[in-house]
Formats: C-alpha cells, sequence, structure tokens
C-alpha cells in the first residue's frame, strides 16, 4: 500500500522455513518504515548536531579526512569494526573487506571476538577435521552447551537444524527418537525440552566438560579407531582429565555426580551426533578451555564424516571445498600474526580481538586507532567496559557508521551513512549457506523503493574505495567505479562458481532445493595423511588445572550474572521498534527466593555494582534461574539520557573479571555482582 509493508507473513512454501517466523521478522516494516528510519546520511557540523549530506559529498569528504590521517600517521591509524548486521547483505562483508584491504590496515575488529572467538582458537590450538561434522537430520543425541536455540534460533555451529523453528525442530527430533543434552546454568526454554538439563554454576562449564570427558574415557567409550587414525595425545587428555571425577564435578559445578556420570554415557553411546556450544560459553571465564573440551568430545566420540560417506553439499552459490577424511594441523597463528603493541596481542585470521580496540583507540602511539569505520555494528552498545569504549569512540578524530538508524555508535560518530534495508535491495543467501540444514538457494529482488537518500552498504565501500585511489577486486575482477555493476550484476558474480545458474534462481520465487551433488569424503591426500588433532596441548593442560583450582567467592560480590538472549532483537536491533520488546527494556531477572532475601520485591529498582562498575536496573522474579544468579539482556542502554531504553550490561563487564590469553576476551558472562536494594541515584 502506498508502496509501504503493511504486513509481513511467512512463505508456506518455502522449502526450509515452512512459513515459520520469528517476532523480529514479522515487524520488518518497522524497521524499514520506522519514525527513527534515516533517509539520508548524516554529517556532524561543528555545533555537535547531525545534519542531513547527501551520501556522495559525505564519501568524498570521509575519503579526504581518511587521507589526511594516513598521510601523517599511517595505514593502521585506520581501522574497521564489521558487525553481525552487515552479514545479512551478501555483498557488503566482501565488499566492506575489499575497501580495508586497499587502505593496507592490520586494524580489522569485528563482533566475532566479542562472543565467538573461542572457536577460531580451538582451531588454532587443535587443529580441524576436514571431513565435515555429523548432521542433526540423522543424529540420535544431540548436546547444547551454553545456548537456548528456542529463543536465539542460533546455536549449531554451522549445523543449520535449530535454526529454523527450532522448537518445532527439537520437538520433531525428539519424537523420532533423538537425545537432547542441555548445560546451562538456567533452565531455559531450550532447557525444558530436554532430556537431560545439566545446571552447572555460571562460569564452570569448563570443568564439567571436563568430567563428561573422563566418564567417557574412564569407561572406554571412546571412538578407538576415530582416535587412533586422527589423535596425537589421546593419552595426554586421558591424564590431563583422571583427576576430574564426578564427585569433583559436583563440588566444583553443583551438577549432582550422577547426573554428570549419566549425561556423558548418553552421549558417548549415541550413534551419531555432535556437542555444539553458544555465547554462554564462549563469554565465560575459561571459554577459551571450555570450547577446546567441547571439540575434544566431538573427536573422542568420532562425531565427524568418514572416507566414503555422503559430504556436506551445503554449498549451492558458492564453490564447494572437496571434503577429505584428514586433518589440516594447529597452525597457531596467533603467534605469527600482526601483533598490536597493546599487550602482545596479536591479529589470528587477519583479525584483532574487539577487547583491545578501545586501548588501540586510547593508548598513544604511533599507530593508534585515530579514525574508525563501521560496517553493521554497533560497538557502543556491544563492547565490554561501556564507559571505556564510549570515551575511546569520542577521542576519535574520524568515526563513520553505517546504519539505518541513529544508534548509539551513530550518535557518536562525525558521518551516519544511510544505507537500504532488506526489503529495499536484491539479495541471494550466498554467505548463509551453513545456516540451512539442507542444500537450498534463494534470490530475492527489491520489493520496496528506497528512499533517494540512501545507499547500498556495498555501494558506499566501492565509491569510498574510488574516492581514496584505491583498486577494489571483487569475484576476481578489478572493477571500474566509473561504471560499476549493478547489485543483480554483483550477486550473479558471487554465484559463477556455484551449481544453480543464477538465471535459474532469479526464476524461482520459492528459492531452490538444490539437491545432493553426490560428494562423498574424499581419501586424505599424501600430505594431510601425517596430521593429527592435539587434544591436550600444554597451553590447554595450564587453563585445565586453573579451572579446577577454586577460588573463594568474593564476599561483597555474592552473585553471578549471566548473559540472556531474547526472541525480539538480535543484540541491539530490535531493541528500539515500539512495542516489539515486553516492557521495552531488559529488566535484571533474579530467583524469587534471592528477592525474598534481600527485601525486594518484584519491579521495584535495584543498584547492581560488579568490579568494573554499576548501573540501575527494574528487577524481576524469574525461578528459572538458579538462586545466586542473576541474568540481564545485553544491548540495551543509550547514549541519549533522555532515551527510556533499558540499561546496557556493559556498565558491569571488563577485564577486572579477568581476560582470556590469546583472545584478549573479557567475561562478559558469570561476571560476580551485588544486588542492593535502591540506590539508583548513584548508579550510572
Amino acid at each position: 500500500m502506498d508502496g509501504r509493508i503493511t504486513r509481513v507473513l511467512g512463505d508456506t512454501q518455502h522449502a526450509i522455513s515452512g512459513g515459520y517466523t520469528c517476532p523480529k521478522g514479522r515487524r520488518g516494516g518497522d524497521l524499514v518504515h520506522g519514525a527513527d528510519r534515516l533517509t539520508s546520511s548524516m554529517r556532524r557540523s561543528t555545533k555537535g548536531v547531525h545534519e542531513p549530506i547527501p551520501v556522495a559529498q559525505a564519501t568524498t569528504e570521509i575519503a579526504d579526512r581518511l587521507r589526511r590521517i594516513v598521510d601523517r600517521h599511517g595505514p593502521d591509524s585506520v581501522a574497521l569494526f564489521m558487525g553481525t548486521q552487515q552479514n545479512f547483505a551478501a555483498l557488503t562483508p566482501p565488499m566492506a573487506r575489499a575497501w580495508f584491504r586497499g587502505t593496507g590496515s592490520h586494524k580489522l575488529f569485528s563482533t566475532m571476538t566479542i562472543d565467538q572467538s573461542a572457536k577460531w582458537v580451538v582451531a588454532e590450538r587443535m587443529g580441524t577435521y576436514l571431513g565435515g561434522r555429523q548432521r542433526f537430520g540423522d543424529a540420535d543425541v544431540w548436546l547444547l552447551a551454553g545456548t537456548n536455540p528456542v529463543v536465539s534460533a542460533n546455536g549449531g555451529d554451522g549445523d543449520g537444524a535449530v535454526v529454523h523453528n527450532p522448537s518445532a525442530t527439537l520437538r520433531a527430533a525428539r519424537e523420532r527418537g533423538l537425545r537432547l543434552i542441555v548445560i546451562d546454568p538456567r533452565r531455559t526454554e531450550t532447557a525444558a525440552l530436554a532430556d537431560i538439563h545439566l545446571a552447572p554454576r555460571p562460569g564452570t562449564d569448563a570443568v564439567l566438560l571436563a568430567g563428561m570427558l573422563r566418564v567417557i574415557l574412564a569407561d572406554g567409550l571412546e571412538d578407538t579407531e576415530f582416535c587412533r587414525r586422527f589423535t596425537a595425545d589421546l593419552s595426554a587428555l586421558r591424564d590431563a582429565v583422571s583427576a576430574v571425577t564426578p564427585g569433583v564435578v559436583q563440588r566444583i559445578c553443583g551438577v549432582p555426580a550422577d547426573q554428570v556420570t549419566a549425561a556423558a554415557r548418553v552421549f558417548a553411546n549415541g550413534r551419531r551426533g555432535m556437542a555444539t556450544s553458544g555465547t554462554g560459553l564462549c563469554m565465560g571465564p575459561h571459554s577459551n578451555l571450555g570450547e577446546h573440551l567441547v571439540a575434544a568430545l566431538n573427536v573422542v566420540c568420532g562425531r565427524y564424516l568418514r572416507e566414503g560417506e555422503p559430504a556436506d553439499d551445503r554449498a549451492v552459490l558458492i564453490r564447494q571445498v572437496t571434503a577429505r577424511a584428514e586433518v589440516a594441523p594447529p597452525a597457531r597463528s596467533y603467534e605469527s600474526g600482526f601483533r598490536s603493541r597493546i599487550n602482545g596481542v596479536r591479529a589470528m585470521r587477519g583479525e584483532l580481538p574487539s577487547g583491545i580496540l578501545a586501548d588501540e583507540i586510547l593508548e598513544p602511539g604511533p599507530d593508534r586507532v585515530r579514525a574508525l569505520i563501521v560496517s553493521g555494528g554497533n560497538p557502543a552498545a556491544a563492547l565490554p567496559d561501556r564507559l571505556k569504549a564510549l570515551r575511546a569512540l569520542r577521542s576519535l578524530d574520524l568515526l563513520v557508521c553505517v546504519d539505518p538508524r541513529m544508534s548509539d555508535t551513530a550518535r557518536l560518530a562525525d558521518y551516519v551513512i544511510a544505507p537500504t534495508t532488506m526489503y529495499e535491495r536484491a539479495d541471494h543467501t550466498a554467505i548463509m549457506e551453513a545456516f540451512f540444514p539442507r542444500p537450498f538457494a534463494q534470490f530475492t529482488p527489491a520489493v520496496v523503493t528506497p528512499p533517494p537518500g540512501v545507499v547500498d552498504d556495498w555501494r558506499f565501500f566501492l565509491d569510498l574505495a574510488a574516492a581514496s585511489g584505491q583498486a577494489v577486486k571483487f569475484a576476481g575482477r578489478i572493477l571500474d567505479p566509473a561504471s560499476p555493476p549493478s547489485a543483480e550484476e554483483m550477486l550473479a558474480m558471487m554465484t559463477e562458481r556455484g551449481r544453480v545458474p543464477f538465471d535459474d534462481l532469479v526464476g524461482a520465487p520459492h528459492g531452490i532445493l538444490a539437491g545432493t551433488g553426490g560428494a562423498v569424503v574424499g581419501r586424505p591426500s599424501a600430505d594431510g595423511a601425517v596430521h593429527r588433532l592435539l587434544l591436550m596441548p600444554d597451553d590447554v593442560l595450564g587453563e585445565l588445572r586453573a579451572a579446577l583450582t577454586e577460588t573463594a567467592a568474593v564476599k561483597h560480590l555474592p552473585m553471578l550474572l549471566t548473559v540472556r538472549r531474547i526472541r525480539e532483537a538480535v543484540n541491539s536491533t530490535g531493541t528500539r521498534v515500539p512495542g516489539l520488546v515486553p516492557g521495552g527494556d531488559n529488566p535484571l531477572s533474579m530467583h524469587p527466593d534471592d528477592l525474598d532475601d534481600l527485601g525486594i520485591a518484584d519491579g521495584e529498582s535495584v543498584t547492581v555494582r560488579s568490579a568494573s562498575g554499576h548501573l540501575c536496573a527494574t528487577v524481576r522474579a524469574d525461578a528459572t534461574l538458579a538462586r545466586g544468579t542473576v541474568s540481564m539482556t545485553h544491548c540495551f542502554g543509550s547514549v541519549d539520557p533522555t532515551a527510556d531504553a533499558g540499561v546496557n550490561v556493559n556498565e558491569l563487564t571488563g577485564s577486572r573479571d579477568g581476560v582470556q590469553a590469546i583472545n584478549a576476551m573479557p567475561t562478559m558472562t558469570a561476571v560476580r555482582v551485588a544486588v542492593e536494594p535502591a540506590g539508583c541515584g548513584e548508579a550510572s
């Protein structure tokens, strides 16, 4: 109606979703047409007020300011921060990276290193089996650690099965006989569907996983043949976990010993199935160790595809990589990558950890970050140690944010580039194929006309490169900025190595189920046959010993704060849509008995304190939490003091609660806190 979206419905003929939609998707019209939607790029005036500016002029001015900064301070004074939202546009990530490569800078950051970088650390220290993982569709056991896919629609580690209509998917799997194990301190919506729910004390997941490995190895339940062929040090793992008896786990984690034993045996005795994890594990203390032990569970139980089995062939639009029954050895790229002057932290997989971004901006030095481009992210809301992060962002010589709304980061920016939104641009699913349970691809044209003042994200980066005198290589060709290709032409370029012709894709309004390509897991190459997975290298052993060392409770911070997601928002996207988030804010959840002990009533205001800061919140009774544990959803709050948008949990996080080695990951869940009645006038 009048070129506006009036209603969003699921496609009942869609081969993957079957018509399922989430609350965020159903409010897609508000994301496109909401009153806070930017319809023009903005520039901060000398008075500190954002005023409209044509995007072409903004691009030219940004390029000029970047050139002056680089000429004076060198290319490493420029940084790029890539957020989650840029990954929902197929062309944006490769084009943003193409622009960044042209700068010559090493200062690349992303949200991956805010909540998932432990997965990279595991691959760098253990190695990677290249045959592929077993799949949910034919599994008879599945373990989910620190993830709640019924709410987050994630947590499958690329399996894809628990992303689409997760509640129905998990229920159907259990009806066909799958045994579901959930590890989570809270009785989450996913835990309520589980056959076994293990509820460890927050931050002790690694010890629980070590105890499960001890049961499996002591009972002789390991996959002997897989371990013989593909691991180098099973005996070292066996020795390392030998002392982590179920009794030790019960003492440290609070999980009854018999539950630890039962869960380990159920998982190991399953014919097929994986252990997968989420942010509840990756953001906590000992997260690198915990992720390593999740992977070790899969390796010890042989939960990978073998030579001759049908390979994972979900690559439809992108090039299929041949699966082989071999190991890519541990690379430890963090020992040789670009070295930051901040604590000697090194880049891993081309990225520096976001945990040091504020220091990279604030700490004096010849390559101090002075200009930051933010693509599809909101570091002002997402980074730990919020006050420090805000101080860093405000101190930049140039801050540019690509965002359809005035997010916290946009409010601090010198320039805000207003992009098209999802229904205003052509797109396809090339970069999302790992999130589908079956080989599937889809193209969607623009369905509404964008406002005249906005630009596709990818086009901004192409134009910025051109204005900076940088050549841009995309899909194997150098693009001509004087005659740039259309979005459809760019999307077609991405599919040239795929197995579905682009024209066929465009002509399939409900997408294409590509079917199996007949690929199987191949024999190891001559070089690959010699490599083995490392289950217990010395640094992992040191981390295990540290996790087993009990620390005394901090009397003045007696409770533990845990992360929590909601259906209605993806990080900070959706938190400001009127009526979408129940109540419009993010209360602090506590067990009713803890509220009674503190003399606090449901709905009252409280002050929450940690070693890093304090905040004021409204409290909500929640019996799904264990006593002594509180929880709060992240990415709420605002730098605008007049906004009624909840509070930002990163007022409570920072390096004082510990930082992981290698990836400089601060503890962002299982944070020690105290909850006090009233006193909110002192809270920030």
